[in-house]
């Protein structure tokens, strides 16, 4: 593990020089700001004109990284970690939006962010550290004693290991991450195998930080509401409040945390949704990951558990939910009954063996399957017309059409 006075000179020298980095993100860099509920892309020469040339150093990264007028925000690469900092775990089961969370907790600081493998090299010098840590891929750090608190994102296990072998399967077959889906036969076949283990896996994990961390040490969020264009603006706030606990780190303002929780994890341009938009090749990057970083996977999504995984799976929640009350922490007994509810009511037990489904098929044979599926696009009755993201958005009950963010309130538009 590196620390700063172990760093090579090279890491020296980028870190002395973060103050004319910004400097220069301003001259050089792509921007993203929203104003009066819209993102809008921001060229150099635009920029300048947003953040004045006669101001410092200090007072430039503090805003650019601070709210814009009416609850925007301009979203930038994320900068050296000040003297003092004390990281916090970002942990999760893997499955669950690390990468995301990486990428969101840079945008929301404006400092780098880390991980238990010190695949960037900064170290301790970082606002927080990304962990799978008790699971296998995961490490334990040599100075873990120091971390004092932590951030923990949750996922249903049942979206969440199946979301993990996507990341097998890629891997194993030297694909792009987020790239492609395993076809449904590999995931029975790798789940009548595997599921039980990493079920204790799933479990291990929230336990371990549920004994680590006191409720006051740490943030428990459901992966669910981080990523619900319902929520996700209101967790980002909450993030932020959590973040700011630390006297040195200063996040951007609670007011357009939600305008960077829309820049980050749910694109947005105008009243049209672009969750899935592929990246456009001019825009620049926060920390290590694109700014949109939504997965573009492909294939199907079909992923079915026979009734006994299932009735393992709400015993697994039951006993989580059980010492979650014996110790007063409603936070994650309502997430564990929330998880169960969900399951009782969507997943349908299938009985399906690994006798019973196809050969493996090749990965460039699933990728054919998934873009001819794409390709024909859903199907609709005869003469029907499919709707549109934004179309189908607006027709649900009690859902927003479009987020505008402005004046401090992340409100319906339309």
């Amino acid at each position: 593990m590196m620390d700063s006075s172990s760093a090579s000179p090279s890491q020296r020298s980028r870190r002395s020089g973060s103050a004319s980095l910004v400097r220069r993100a301003a001259a050089s860099l792509v921007g993203v700001a929203s104003l009066a509920g819209s993102i809008v892309v921001l060229t150099g020469s635009d920029l300048s004109r947003v953040i004045p040339a006669s101001i410092g150093d200090g007072q430039l990264r503090r805003r650019m990284s601070e709210a814009l007028p009416n609850g925007g925000c301009f979203v930038t690469p994320s900068i050296a970690a000040p003297p003092g900092i004390k990281p916090v775990f970002a942990a999760s089961y893997p499955g669950s939006g690390a990468r995301m969370t990486w990428n969101l907790i840079e945008a929301l600081t404006g400092i780098v962010t880390g991980d238990d493998w010190n695949s960037n090299g900064w170290g301790k010098q970082v606002v927080s550290v990304k962990t799978h840590f008790p699971h296998a891929h995961g490490r334990q750090l040599d100075w873990e004693n120091e971390i004092e608190r932590a951030f923990v994102v949750v996922r249903n296990p049942v979206k969440a290991i199946p979301s993990f072998h996507n990341f097998l399967y890629e891997f194993q077959n030297k694909l792009e991450n987020h790239s492609l889906r395993a076809p449904v036969n590999e995931w029975i076949r790798w789940r009548d195998n595997a599921f039980s283990v990493e079920l204790q896996e799933w479990k291990k994990h929230i336990s371990y930080y549920m004994d680590r961390f006191t409720p006051d040490k740490r943030l428990v969020v459901p992966y669910e509401d981080l990523t619900s264009e319902v929520t996700g603006p209101r967790v980002s706030q909450e993030m932020v409040r959590f973040f700011s606990e630390d006297p040195v780190v200063t996040p951007i303002s609670e007011e357009s945390a939600p305008c960077v929780w829309g820049t980050v994890v749910n694109y947005q341009s105008g009243k049209q949704y672009n969750t899935r938009k592929p990246l456009d090749k001019t825009i620049q990057y926060v920390g290590a990951y694109p700014i949109w970083p939504g997965s573009k996977r492909k294939g199907d999504k079909e992923r079915p558990l026979t009734q006994a995984q299932i009735d393992e799976v709400i015993r697994v929640l039951q006993e989580v939910k059980v010492t979650a009350r014996d110790r007063g922490e409603e936070t994650i007994l309502f997430l564990m009954q929330r998880y169960i509810n969900e399951i009782r009511a969507e997943v349908t037990p299938d009985q399906r063996t690994a006798q019973d489904v196809p050969p493996p098929q090749t990965p460039a044979e699933v990728l054919a399957a998934a873009e001819q599926q794409q390709v024909a696009g859903p199907k609709t009755p005869e003469g029907a017309r499919v709707q549109t993201a934004a179309e189908t958005l607006a027709a649900k009950d009690g859902q927003p059409k479009a987020w505008s963010v402005g004046g401090g309130v992340v409100q319906a538009a339309g």
